[in-house]
């Protein structure tokens, strides 16, 4: 065995034979790739890693898996846990945190966190929650004190669904009709206490948050969406009574792999030969595999699903560039110093560091990622069949860290202080716990490896934007198709949710949206952006009002579309169209606390003021702490009509260029 530090040169020629089957048939081909080593130098460990990737490009390019045809239906996880199927994996899995990420409320492990009731106040806007046990089932009510301690209202939801794990927490869900919503109290394990969800101290909407379906996909492998009802779902709201991320998840749809191992099950594999029937994980490119989790594990600035796509459109196997495009502002070259500081101190939410939910990036900012040329994946450490139980993480990570480096690789002596102290455990040194800027009593481990802690940034960190998506670096960017470009109906969706968040973007997604008026002119969201320029910037009702009906006759059906078009009505006078507009809005969105407020507004106006209080008293059945809703409903009371609200618009804060 050579030394570690010994330096090799050698020829290699690799000839590599393979035979791709088409995704839609069973038709083979044979295909030969060559590849060439010429009298380069490597460390020794460097040179197996090198050749490892190579071959292991080269096996994952020849597998096509058939699977990932949108013909193909999903079948459940109880068809992969048939006896002579995956019935051991199926039983090994569900105890994991990605199998219970979804579960019932009324289970005895989620009734055993309330063992008594629990309140928590917000004197914010003077709200108690309290979440309590009742006939074996978990509620959350809320309700408010006026100045002489007598209840405004009072309202209780059962809790249906929770979300979430012992590494951060719980959040939990109830639905109302064919809706799904969060609760405002969430329950944080490392603190062992109940609290406001994440975002509620800024935001304390009570119980109409939405849970929309990109939030539920990374939950529940199997939610079944209403189309164009983000937050609707039908009856039930999970296919195949599955909750907790399923195997198809990770593996693609299962139908076409069960009815040929069905029809052959005695089947035996040739020597080298795959099924290509489902995704294996473990076949697939790093890229692609990786991104099987940062779907979910990966945020950014704006995550942009593509034009006639949804976010169930996603498919194992396949690129998630070719469904949602993740992108985030760069960091700029006289932000550098700021950067590498907040690497050493506690994040904060809104700082150049980036989040420590954005699991994937970070990983690739690690040397380790750079010097195995993206070999080293979120695979390598995890192991979602089997996670390591309780009391064998550390060994297990120790493990994955060990498959590359040896136990020499510390520079430290082994009876020094911080090695004695870690244990010999590498991730305790290399990727530190960090509070989660954001989220109450929660740390979770940074995935960006360091060989110590505060370590600069590498240049790659640094990356400034490519000219085709100026003033954004596009995370997921296809790495087999430098020249791909993102479709320019994503880039304007892109801007203007960057935008908000840094202005300097605005004159991007003008340019954007100028260039798209023209290419693009009846495609639904340029029309509800040119309609949101018209009535916010130009003050142009009339043609705000002619976009915004285009564009709800071209398909949109958003709430922020039946809002502006009834806004742009009424600023000319055409209160009854407004008042349809946004009855229209309302059967679409029973549940929407900003239409509902609208509507009840625009009918007062409009002479109806008791068809407004009972449209009101409807609406505050289920939710009497909207504080919009119960606004309008202040001043019927105190004018038997009411001023109008201001009503939500698109940001559009800058002239269009010239």
């Amino acid at each position: 065995m050579l030394p570690a530090g010994w330096l090799l040169k050698y020829d290699v020629t690799v000839e590599y034979s393979s035979r791709v089957i088409s995704p839609n048939t069973n038709r083979i081909s044979r295909i030969k790739v060559h590849v060439s080593f010429k009298s380069f130098f490597l460390k020794f460990r460097t040179a197996l890693l090198t050749l490892s990737w190579f071959a292991s490009c080269l096996c994952a390019q020849s597998t096509i898996f058939r699977n990932t045809d949108p013909s193909v239906a999903y079948v459940g996880s109880k068809s992969c846990g048939e006896a002579g199927c995956h019935a051991e994996f199926y039983r090994d899995y569900q105890p994991t945190p990605h199998g219970q990420s979804m579960t019932l409320a009324n289970i005895p492990s989620d009734l055993a966190r309330v063992p008594r009731s629990v309140t928590v106040f917000n004197p914010a806007n003077n709200r108690h929650y309290t979440v309590y046990q009742q006939n074996g089932d978990l509620y959350q009510s809320a309700y408010e004190l006026d100045k002489s301690g007598n209840k405004i209202y009072e309202i209780a939801h059962k809790i249906d669904y929770v979300a979430g794990g012992e590494s951060v927490g719980y959040s939990y869900l109830f639905q109302v009709g064919s809706w799904i919503f969060q609760a405002p109290l969430s329950y944080y394990a490392h603190s062992q206490t109940w609290e406001l969800s994440p975002g509620y101290v800024k935001d304390d909407v009570g119980f109409t948050r939405v849970m929309t379906t990109g939030c539920l996909l990374c939950h529940n492998g199997q939610p079944d969406p209403v189309v164009k009802r983000d937050g609707m779902f039908k009856a039930p709201a999970f296919r195949f009574g599955e909750l907790g991320v399923s195997c198809e998840s990770c593996h693609g749809p299962g139908a076409l792999h069960v009815k040929e191992m069905r029809a052959n099950p005695k089947r035996v594999l040739a020597a080298g030969e795959i099924y290509t029937s489902i995704v294996n994980p473990a076949r697939l490119k790093p890229r692609l595999a990786d991104d099987l989790c940062q779907e979910c594990h990966q945020a950014g600035d704006a995550q942009v699903i593509y034009p006639g796509k949804t976010v169930m459109d996603y498919r194992p196997g396949t690129p998630l560039a070719d469904t949602i495009a993740i992108v985030k502002r760069p960091i700029k070259p006289e932000q550098r110093e700021e950067a590498n500081r907040l690497e050493s101190n506690p994040p904060i939410r809104g700082s150049l560091e980036q989040p420590l939910w954005w699991k994937n990036s970070t990983l690739e900012l690690s040397k380790c990622y750079q010097a195995s040329h993206g070999q080293l994946t979120c695979f390598t450490c995890h192991s979602i069949h089997h996670s390591p139980k309780p009391g064998e993480e550390k060994a297990a990570y120790r493990a994955a860290c060990l498959t590359c480096h040896t136990v020499k690789s510390c520079t430290l002596k082994p009876e020094d202080p911080k090695r004695v102290a870690a244990a010999d455990y590498c991730v305790e040194c290399h990727m530190e716990k960090r509070p989660v800027a954001g989220i109450a009593h929660s740390n979770d481990t940074k995935h960006r490896i360091v060989r110590y802690p505060g370590q600069p940034l590498p240049d790659v960190a640094f990356e400034q934007p490519r000219p085709d998506l100026p003033g954004l670096l596009w995370m997921n960017r296809p790495e087999d198709e430098p020249s791909a470009g993102m479709p320019d109906l994503a880039q304007l969706e892109a801007y203007f949710t960057a935008a908000r968040k840094d202005p300097s973007l605005w004159p991007y997604w003008f340019r954007k949206l100028k260039q798209l008026s023209a290419t693009e002119p009846n495609d639904p969201t340029v029309l509800v952006s040119l309609g949101a320029v018209s009535l916010a910037q130009t003050k142009d009702n009339a043609r705000a009002a002619e976009e915004f009906m285009l564009a709800i006759r071209n398909g949109s059906e958003d709430p922020i579309t039946f809002l502006n078009l009834a806004a742009a009505l009424e600023n000319l006078g055409r209160g009854r169209e407004a008042e349809g507009v946004l009855e229209r809005g309302v059967a679409a969105y029973p549940y929407s606390g900003q239409l509902t407020a609208r509507l009840a507004q625009q009918l007062a106006m409009n002479g109806q003021a008791g068809k407004a209080r009972l449209l009101i008293k409807q609406y505050r059945k289920v939710f009497p702490e909207d504080t919009m809703v119960r606004q309008v409903e202040e001043q019927l009371d105190a004018t038997g009509n009411a001023a109008p609200l201001s009503v939500p618009q698109r940001p559009a804060p800058m002239p269009l260029p010239r």
